[in-house]
């Protein structure tokens, strides 16, 4: 009773709280879209963090803590113009309402069911290839270009604004809408962003259905069954089952975290006056749903045993990577690109340091005397590879390149972060610091881009490769060589946005003027050094690619000697100039220490709630027995003499016939 009566005064509280918003905020009128700029007051509640500082970030909050705020308070969106409007609760996509609430777009969405049913007909397997990619393009390609256009022209919040009001057009829409919504939801009193945007999370739901079935009907008609069980084919079983439980669970807590309005990127049509609550999933890899999501598109690789599938897996979760490049990043970039504002930062390019500086090959200027030099000796570096030299020599290449470009050119930074030992030199020469610094980065940049080449040449000259000797163990070898490669690729670019010129080449050894703040923003949320880590991924990439375990060594060679770099030169300057402001553990380790932390205490009290339904059960089985105990005494006195007469029965002897006797 007294949780009922908290619930209607809450309710009440509401009403009064949308009516006061109904007050407050102004009409729809403003349609010039261009001059439209959101109140900087307010917090708004971006897709991901990466433009969040780590004092920005807030820690994980129970599922208790989060459903108890998110009933006290009613969310407000903020419209284009400006304006707050109360927020409708809409279903959770992970819900199955009953069928008598279901709305056009719920028997869209559930008629997908019907696919497995194909299985049942004559269909050739590649039937349900053609399907699956025509709701993976319809998914990445079509929902791809709305959101792109509305993310430039918002021509479906314009759409619903000038188009819908009209009848009979309205009518239609408005009961379609208000069939998949509660009874909070009124047409009239939604801004023209969350009408349209509703309607666009219908037909979403539709595509994504449809795109889930059709992959997982592919995926049953594609299964081989094996003709022996062997202890390799178990545990792939095993490890492919694991992947979909991760993935399932991965998908769930994202959702746990972005709700509706992330999930069905609310944020192309409206934004929300909210809390930033990223955290958890969002805290360990960049970009879950799209990243660690489609796990289980390898999970059921494995199961299936089929390289098909796991071409076409591929395939589709290139797809979603294209999306989020294509899409996605930039609508962030241009709604969430200026959250961090550090004023007191000094921009590096302000102080002379940094003119278009050649980074690996990018802003090559071949009339430029040393761009041209490195270009020369590269080309000289790699005509190796033409020639008939023995093996030993490419090794030595990358040997001696790696302990230049970490042990030399560490040691000299050491020198130089400790005494000003390479500044000082130029400057007793007649150098300005800002010519000691310029060389600097030309000797960096080269080194850098050496060792990657002498490494590239040595992996092609340990690369055996013949048609007659590609199987298809040696094809995924090659293709999860060149994933490991790309993955090197993204996290090289990555570090490099984060880091600019200033951190890529070293600046804070070399400039006095240092950001006055540290941001673990972009890739640093999740690693404290990404070059470390994933920067090296492509190395072990072609080491997979030439199928040789001395590239492997080379690969750990020259990360270790990376590693020792970062233990004794990087890290114990970055203290020495930021002290208590770096953190001790990478975002990731901290994230999944506290999700294992929130899961252990979560399966404790569910532990402590199950023995205290089995202990009231007891109780209450107890209390029952008790009261039927008299009845039960009968019963068993009833029970025993009924078998004391049935034993006597049995036991007695039956009389025979003389005649009976005889016969037998």
């Amino acid at each position: 009773k007294e949780e009922k009566e908290d619930l209607k005064e809450e309710k009440e509280d509401l009403k009064e709280e949308k009516e006061d918003l109904k007050e407050e905020t102004t009409p729809f009128e403003n349609d010039d879209y261009d001059s439209l700029e959101t109140p900087e007051a307010s917090p708004l509640l971006p897709r991901n963090r990466d433009s969040i500082s780590q004092s920005e970030e807030s820690t994980i909050s129970s599922d208790k803590e989060m459903n108890s705020s998110d009933q006290k308070r009613p969310l407000l969106g903020v419209a284009n113009d400006g304006s707050r409007f109360y927020v409708p609760q809409t279903k959770s996509p992970l819900a199955i309402p009953p069928i008598r609430e279901w709305s056009l777009f719920d028997w869209g969405q559930k008629l997908t069911l019907l696919y497995p049913l194909l299985l049942f007909t004559n269909l050739p397997p590649w039937f349900y290839i053609v399907i699956f990619l025509f709701w993976r393009l319809a998914y990445n390609l079509g929902i791809g270009i709305v959101l792109r256009k509305q993310s430039k022209t918002r021509f479906l919040t314009e759409y619903f604004r000038t188009v819908v009001p009209v009848p009979p057009l309205r009518g239609n829409i408005k009961a379609l809408l208000s069939s998949s919504m509660g009874s909070d939801y009124v047409f009239e009193e939604c801004p023209p962003e969350y009408n349209a945007w509703l309607a666009f999370r219908g037909i979403v739901d539709i595509v994504l259905a449809n795109d889930l079935l059709a992959y997982t009907t592919m995926t049953i008609a594609y299964i081989q069954v094996p003709d022996t069980i062997t202890i390799s084919l178990i545990l792939s079983y095993i490890l492919g089952f694991l992947l979909c439980a991760f993935t399932l669970w991965a998908k769930m807590d994202a959702y746990r975290v972005v709700k509706d309005f992330a999930w069905y990127w609310g944020d192309f049509f409206f934004l929300m006056e909210a809390n930033l609550t990223f955290n958890r999933i969002f805290a360990v890899v960049p970009h879950p749903m799209y990243t660690i999501g489609y796990a289980f598109f390898y999970g059921a690789s494995l199961i299936a045993q089929s390289y098909t599938v796991l071409y076409v897996s591929l395939f589709g979760h290139f797809c979603q990577l294209l999306f989020l490049g294509i899409v996605e990043n930039p609508h962030i970039e241009k709604t969430y690109g200026d959250m961090v504002n550090d004023k007191d930062d000094i921009n590096p390019a302000q102080t002379g340091y940094f003119r278009k500086d050649l980074i690996v090959f990018k802003n090559i200027n071949l009339l430029r005397s040393s761009d041209l030099f490195m270009i020369v000796i590269i080309a000289y570096n790699a005509q190796f590879f033409f020639f008939s030299v023995t093996s030993a020599f490419y090794v030595w290449q990358v040997v001696v390149w790696r302990v230049i470009h970490n042990v030399v050119l560490g040691y000299i930074l050491y020198l130089q972060g400790t005494r000003r030992w390479w500044t000082n030199k130029f400057t007793k020469m007649g150098f300005s610091k800002t010519e000691a610094f310029e060389e600097w980065k030309r000797i960096y940049n080269l080194s850098l881009t050496i060792n990657h080449i002498v490494f590239f040449v040595c992996a092609l000259k340990f690369t055996e490769l013949s048609w007659e000797d590609v199987t298809t163990s040696y094809l995924i070898k090659q293709t999860l060589g060149l994933c490991l490669v790309a993955l090197n690729v993204w996290s090289s670019v990555s570090t490099y946005e984060v880091l600019g010129e200033f951190g890529w080449f070293y600046g804070d050894f070399f400039i006095s003027e240092i950001p006055s703040k540290l941001y673990y923003t972009g890739i640093y949320r999740f690693l404290n050094n990404p070059d470390s880590v994933t920067g090296f991924a492509g190395y072990y990439g072609l080491a997979l690619f030439s199928d040789s375990w001395i590239v492997f060594g080379l690969a750990l060679f020259s990360q270790g000697c990376h590693y020792l770099f970062i233990k004794y030169v990087e890290r114990p300057h970055m203290f020495a100039l930021y002290g208590d402001k770096i953190r001790t553990e990478a975002g990731a380790e901290g994230a999944i220490k506290e999700i294992v932390k929130h899961e252990l205490q979560r399966t404790k009290s569910l532990r402590q709630k199950a023995k205290k339904l089995r202990q009231k059960a007891s109780e209450k089985i107890k209390a029952n027995l008790k009261d039927l105990s008299p009845g039960l005494k009968k019963s068993v006195e009833l029970v025993k003499s009924a078998k004391e007469k049935a034993s006597n029965i049995v036991r007695r002897p039956r009389p025979i016939s003389k005649e009976v006797f005889q016969s037998e």
